[in-house]
């Protein structure tokens, strides 16, 4: 017999949206987190405005935006001239009650998921719990994890793997993670400074074939996040000592004097062989990793979980049969090989790796043209939808 319906391995934001989903439904839900509390780590800032109306009907987008800042703006900055683009989302009020992108932090996502999360008495949250061991047969899943108190074995009817880039689950079933590591590694530095002085508002991305940048807006006019790339045979342990040059050529001398702090991290491309093995699926990046320069990498995370949610309720409750999980795992991982990646890849060379100023300018002329149109922006930004699931109940 299976004492829980359903174990969710992993308490970052995808994982918790999931099994907030899954409550809401009246599905009993285990949430394991291998470490002693979520939410740690700066994560992703932009939820994008498509994104919104999904977190509305899961019941928490209130509570986000009282946590956040709204940002309806962002720009395209040629670095050496310091031509800027303007694009606002406004020009979606007519087709999305949410025309604008939300900028919040990690840590106040968890926190109101877990709040919210909080009132179902049907959901377990355990911390520092270790996945050691997944095995499966036709009734249920078998669950071992380090806990607390030392070895714990659970049993459960379904188990979903969002537990990251380096997730066990993935690794328990033997997947195999195909695809690239990029030459370069990302740094992301949150500078104590207010770059709209420079021209700059919401979020955004400097074109430039030394300084590519990635920008959003973290506190309006104090603090924003820079995130530029280095090849990673530079060495690790200076990257502190290159840091300030780089924000004082490519922002200004000013910038490099405030106080910042920073992080390094390498990106890539890759997805699971699958993203259902029997009893066990994957969502997020212990499905799919991608560069985060199209934004795809959350946002495609969490359209998993939002359709897997759906999905899995339906299947749990009897009012559907498994092949609609088969169903919801080819979509999922067709949309990131055919779409996410690709786009994300292309955007990444867009941001990040143009030879030279003849290069920008032939990729920034049709920036130009959309900027100048109403109509071209409004379906540059509806491209975004294309990330979004079909309905599969």
């Amino acid at each position: 017999m299976n004492a829980h319906e359903v174990i969710v391995v992993g308490g970052g934001p995808v994982g918790l949206t999931h099994a907030l989903g899954l409550a809401r439904a009246g599905v009993e839900v285990t949430v394991l987190e291998a470490n002693t509390e979520v939410g740690t780590t700066p994560g992703d800032l932009v939820y994008h405005w498509n994104v919104l109306p999904w977190l509305d009907r899961l019941g928490i987008l209130d509570d986000l935006l009282s946590a956040g800042n709204t940002e309806p703006h962002q720009f395209y900055r040629v670095g050496s001239t310091g031509e800027t683009l303007a694009f606002d989302l406004g020009v979606l009020a007519d087709e999305s009650p949410f025309p604008f992108n939300l900028h919040v932090r990690q840590a106040e996502v968890t926190r109101i998921l877990l709040e919210h999360l909080g009132e179902f008495r049907e959901v377990t949250i355990l911390l520092s719990s270790l996945l050691t061991d997944l095995v499966q047969d036709d009734a249920g899943v078998t669950v071992t994890f380090d806990g607390p108190a030392g070895e714990v074995t659970l049993r459960a009817g379904w188990v979903v793997g969002a537990d990251g880039s380096r997730s066990a689950v993935r690794r328990r079933l033997g997947l195999s993670f195909s695809g690239m590591t990029w030459p370069e590694r990302l740094i992301s530095v949150e500078i104590d400074a207010d770059l709209e002085v420079l021209g700059m508002y919401g979020a955004g991305y400097v074109i430039d074939p030394r300084f590519g940048a990635i920008l959003a807006c973290v506190d309006p006019g104090s603090r924003w996040r820079y995130i530029y790339a280095e090849d990673r045979a530079a060495p690790e342990d200076t990257i502190a000592d290159r840091l300030p040059g780089v924000l004082s050529k490519a922002l200004s001398p000013e910038v490099a004097d405030a106080r910042f702090t920073w992080s390094a991290y390498r990106i890539h491309q890759r997805a699971a062989a699958a993203f259902r093995v029997g009893r066990i699926m994957l969502i997020g990046d212990a499905a799919h990793l991608t560069n985060p320069a199209s934004g795809h990498g959350m946002s495609g995370g969490l359209f998993d979980s939002f359709a897997l949610s759906e999905v899995l309720a339906a299947v749990v409750s009897g009012k559907s049969d498994d092949s609609l999980l088969d169903r919801w795992a080819e979509e999922r991982r067709r949309n990131f090989v055919e779409y996410s990646s690709p786009t994300s890849s292309e955007r990444k060379k867009f941001v990040y790796n143009l030879e030279d100023d003849s290069a920008v300018e032939q990729e920034f002329a049709p920036m130009r043209r959309i900027a100048a149109d109403p109509d071209r922006m409004r379906e540059w930004f509806a491209l975004a939808r294309s990330l979004e699931p079909p309905r599969l109940t």
